[in-house]
């Protein structure tokens, strides 16, 4: 029979096994997604909801009665739903006739959030407790006609709390035992498997969620189930082998047969390629082959900035059967899934350096990559919005414009969606995936234990063949929390066994499952890494480390907010920084979704602030920089989110300047900001806010992280100016490019440069150069520190200008000279398009912003009742030239609606400077009036 004619007959749903001597037509496993019409109730029945759809938590069903838990202070207001029991309830039907051409039936849960008992037809057929694990259920006897499914989840509040009691009467206890004050949170998160930032967090608001959060579905089957598949690539001289492991669910208590084919039609001239008749083990249900692919038909996976994200589609196929006869004819024998791969190797780097430690960065094709990049938190407090299209693409693009090639998946949120690696494979973004453990310890018993394994095998296999998939990392902060916290543990004896539980949980339960994903002959992808901060992979093959914040090994987390944030001299020189960053607020077009009619936005910033210094450290920062009372803010939160803002850009430009300044010699090789997105409209660390609003450091990101980069810092040690030139690009083939250094000068008061130096440089491909230069040789007379500041930039050789950083020599309340720059902007060009796909119109501008003299940091804001989220392809910038076109993007449902001048709100610097400088004039002039005065009195 040809294979056009099988795949014809596939097409109708049937598939033919073919073997020696015979073919048979088979059904492919049924799945029946059970999504719509259940029911909600409270333990008391008191409170219900009907007609809901899942994924969906008690805080989505009953939003629209009682509230958004993430407007106003509802995560306080509506704490109650948590401290509840509830019952979701869904009535069925089966057909019968489908019953019988199956020998099983499960009913699979993807995630439940998080301990709940399920009945089906008052029948109590098991409970969950991991909300990051796969429940299944074999069925087939308790099913009927008609039938009736109940999923009661428990208070996860009250369920930890009595855990966390048990715990401490075994005299185990797991510390901490409560958030601090300020997270306003719920104690105890560590006791469950449930996403560790519900009960509070410094980033999020304590929703401590209940509620079905992945699909539930019926899985009708003869024998097994495919569920995942593991694609592992490795090179040799002439091909590149697919290592293939097939993952089975089976209910059977002994070994059964099956036949696994391969299409991969993009890469091999024969498809499918067929493994055969092969005996699976029901004790370990796997099969392994491997697949060989011409290098000729391969197109490599690069990092985003070093080449194509190249993905090819893989199509498996399985057919299992009990017995060495033939299925029967229409048994449901097959599954299948689809996986999309990268060819690309990745290796961390770890070499010994005599008296300096260890390297610590990522090769991929053989290729040093300066990981840039930030950390991602869940898209969405509640679990089950985790997965939205539209939010992901935009964050993951974003990510990508910005010139980021990492994204750190935070040990705080969740194990991400599909969509989530798919996107990060699309844009050749890599992950750094935090396991979902963070700044606790965890109670090491038997069956909590069990959860984590599963825990772990299970979404190992699901993330394994995910080229953007680069490390796992067991755990966030852990490490660090026990050594910093170890006199506050009590005795050294209760200190021992937190260590040797920690020991048992993440080396001896977690790091062996992940071997689950990795190959005898070659590695996949890194580590493991036990823990971040850490000293790396090789050094925590050792004993449990005590220095690991080290600067010569491992990645270290950079936190000092008492320190001069632009003060390049307070940050490590260290091997990788996976966490650093400086707190900010979001737009006030983002509060204003986030209010109530009767809402003050003073006391709701008050409520949302929760760092532990509260508004101490931001009001500090600015102060050292700006003229601006901390005392004042309440009555200025404009000039507030302006200069925050502008101060988190500022720092972090500075901090991540300085790391990319020390990649010579690979001395650093990773710069993880946090953190990238929000949960929730509040003071945090992200760039882009909750509802997808870009933060000035955003716009200022797309440049520090520029793969062509210029960087200036000062060194106050000897009054020069250290001048770093950075090329991350990789061709396969020699390519040095000459361009032209420039140093312009100018004054505070006037438009274009005064003086000029230029200096012809080349820079090979993926190098960095480095020079330094006087402070004094630069700025001279008639040039002070105070009455000018510097742009340095690179040309190409026709004098097109690539790219370009400002360096201020003072002190921003230092600067003399400065003046109004009259600043205007013009709309001068318009557009509107309606995208096929989402429906949505989509509007463009052009903006020309025209100023007299430099304006300083000038920040661009949409004001507008119906525009939510906007983007612009410059903010926060400074502007020496008379005319700068700014490019504005928004969309709206339905109308191609416009914008005015005054819809445009634009602050700059020079305002508040001349302001302040009008104001020690007016001061000064009374005081010298004062002194006349008293002097008149005297004679």
């Amino acid at each position: 029979m040809s294979w056009a004619l099988k795949l014809f007959f596939c097409a109708l749903n049937l598939i033919f096994i073919s073997s020696r001597d015979f073919y048979v037509c088979a059904d492919k496993v049924s799945v029946v997604e059970l999504t719509s019409s259940w029911t909600l109730r409270n333990q008391n029945g008191s409170i219900t909801a009907s007609a809901l759809k899942i994924p969906i938590s008690v805080y989505s069903a009953l939003r629209t009665t009682y509230g958004d838990v993430l407007q106003s202070k509802n995560d306080v207001d509506l704490r109650w739903m948590s401290y509840d029991n509830w019952t979701f309830t869904r009535h069925f039907n089966v057909n019968q006739e489908e019953m019988a051409n199956v020998n099983a039936i499960n009913l699979t849960l993807h995630g439940i959030d998080t301990v709940a008992t399920i009945r089906l037809n008052n029948i109590t057929i098991g409970n969950t407790k991991n909300m990051f694990r796969r429940y299944d259920f074999d069925v087939f006897r308790y099913l009927k006609q008609e039938n009736i499914l109940e999923i009661e989840i428990l208070s996860p509040v009250w369920v930890a709390q009595a855990i966390a009691h048990t715990q401490l009467e075994w005299g185990l206890k797991a510390p901490p035992e409560c958030p601090p004050a300020s997270y306003r949170g719920e104690c105890h998160r560590n006791m469950l498997r449930k996403m560790q930032m519900s009960f509070g967090s410094e980033v999020g608001p304590a929703v401590p969620s209940m509620g079905i959060w992945k699909t539930v579905t019926l899985e009708y089957y003869e024998v097994a189930i495919l569920h995942y598949v593991d694609i592992a690539v490795e090179p040799n001289t002439t091909h590149w082998n697919m290592d293939v492991h097939a993952f089975f669910n089976t209910p059977l208590t002994h070994d059964f047969y099956g036949n696994i084919t391969l299409f991969a039609p993009d890469l091999l001239e024969e498809n499918p390629y067929e493994v055969g008749l092969t005996v699976i083990s029901y004790q370990s249900p796997k099969v392994k082959f491997m697949v060989p692919v011409p290098k000729e038909s391969v197109k490599l996976w690069w990092p985003n900035g070093y080449g194509e994200a190249n993905l090819y589609p893989i199509f498996v196929s399985a057919t299992c059967w009990a017995t060495s006869e033939a299925p029967q004819l229409r048994a449901k024998t097959v599954s299948q899934q689809l996986v999309k791969i990268g060819f690309r190797t990745v290796e961390l780097v770890e070499d010994l350096e005599e008296g300096k430690g260890r390297t610590f960065y990522f090769k991929v094709n053989d290729v040093p990559i300066f990981a840039k990049g930030a950390i991602y938190l869940p898209s969405h407090i509640l679990p089950e919005n985790y997965d939205d299209a539209d939010k992901l693409e935009h964050i993951l693009r974003s990510a990508r414009d910005a010139n980021m090639n990492l994204i750190r998946v935070w040990g705080g949120g969740l194990y991400e969606s599909k969509s989530f690696y798919d996107i990060a494979d699309k844009y050749g973004l890599m992950v750094w995936q935090d396991m979902a453990f963070t700044g606790a310890t965890y109670p090491v018993v038997d069956a909590f234990l069990e959860s984590i394994r599963v825990e772990t095998s299970q979404n190992a296999k699901y993330l394994a063949s995910h080229p953007s998939l680069v490390l796992f990392v067991t755990n966030d902060e852990i490490e660090l929390y026990l050594v910093s916290n170890k006199a506050s543990f009590g005795t050294e004896e209760q200190y021992k066994r937190l260590e040797n539980e920690y020991k048992q949980l993440f080396l001896g339960t977690i790091k062996p499952e992940l071997n689950i994903i990795s190959r005898n002959s070659f590695d996949p992808r890194p580590g493991p890494m036990i823990s971040t901060p850490s000293k790396g992979v090789e050094e925590n093959k050792k004993d449990l480390p005590l220095d690991l914040q080290s600067i010569n090994y491992g990645d270290v987390h950079f936190w000092s907010e008492d320190l001069d944030a632009l003060n390049p001299d307070i940050y490590p020189r260290a091997r990788f920084i996976s966490e650093y960053g400086f707190q900010s607020l979001p737009a006030i077009i983002s509060w204003n979704q986030t209010m109530l009619e009767n809402d003050s936005l003073v006391e709701l910033i008050k409520h949302r602030q929760h760092d532990l210094n509260g508004m101490e450290p931001m009001l500090n920062l600015i102060e050292r920089y700006i003229p601006f009372r901390p005392s004042d803010w309440e009555y200025k939160i404009d000039d507030l989110i302006y200069f925050s803002q502008l101060m988190q850009a500022m720092a972090a430009k500075t901090a991540t300047d300085l790391f990319r300044s020390q990649r010579v010699n690979y001395r650093t090789m990773g710069a993880i900001y946090w953190h990238l997105n929000d949960v929730w409209v509040a003071p945090t660390w992200s760039s882009i806010d909750y509802y997808g609003n870009y933060k000035l450091l955003y716009y200022w990101s797309k440049e520090f992280f520029s793969p062509l980069a210029i960087i200036a810092l000062y060194d106050a040690s000897n009054r020069r100016i250290n001048i770093t030139m950075i090329r991350d690009e990789y061709k396969e083939y020699s390519d040095a490019r000459k361009y032209v250094e420039t140093i312009n000068v100018y004054f505070w008061d006037k438009l274009l440069a005064r003086k000029t130096l230029t200096r012809d440089e080349v820079l090979e491909l993926n190098s960095v150069q480095q020079r330094s230069v006087p402070l004094d040789d630069i700025i001279a007379t008639p040039f002070t520190v105070n009455n000018s500041f510097l742009e340095f930039s690179l040309y190409d050789a026709k004098a097109n200008l690539l790219v370009s950083t400002f360096f201020l020599p003072s002190n921003m309340k230092s600067i003399e000279g400065i003046t109004d720059p009259k600043i205007t902007v013009e709309i001068s060009w318009r557009y509107c398009n309606e995208d096929a796909l989402s429906l949505k119109r989509r509007i463009a501008y052009s903006l020309l912003v025209r100023v007299h003299a430099p304006a300083l940091f000038v920040f661009i804001q949409i004001v507008h009742p119906q525009i939510k989220k906007y983007k612009l392809s410059h903010n926060g910038f400074i502007q020496a030239e008379p005319i700068k076109v700014v490019h504005l993007d928004y969309e709206h449902s339905s109308e191609c609606m416009t914008i005015e001048n005054e819809n445009i709100k634009v602050q700059t610097m020079n305002q508040y400077l001349l302001a302040e400088a009008e104001k020690k004039a007016k001061m000064s002039a009374i005081n010298a009036r004062r002194r006349r005065r008293r002097r008149k009195v005297e004679l």
